[in-house]
């Protein structure tokens, strides 16, 4: 299964929630909107990453 990676830069937008709701467990959120942002990290889930969606 590829892959994917949504990172949050709004908080509360309804539509990236309404999108993740949906969106199978393995996928990976990030959210920088969150007080401790790791942008290293970050960077290496964007590598990993099949497909990246920005909300």
């Amino acid at each position: 299964m590829p892959r994917v990676l949504h990172i949050l830069t709004r908080p509360s937008d309804d539509l990236a929630a309404g999108i993740l709701a949906e969106t199978p467990p393995e996928a990976v959120v990030v959210d920088l909107t969150a007080p401790d942002r790791d942008y290293a990290a970050l960077l290496d889930e964007i590598f990993k990453a099949d497909s990246v969606q920005v909300w």
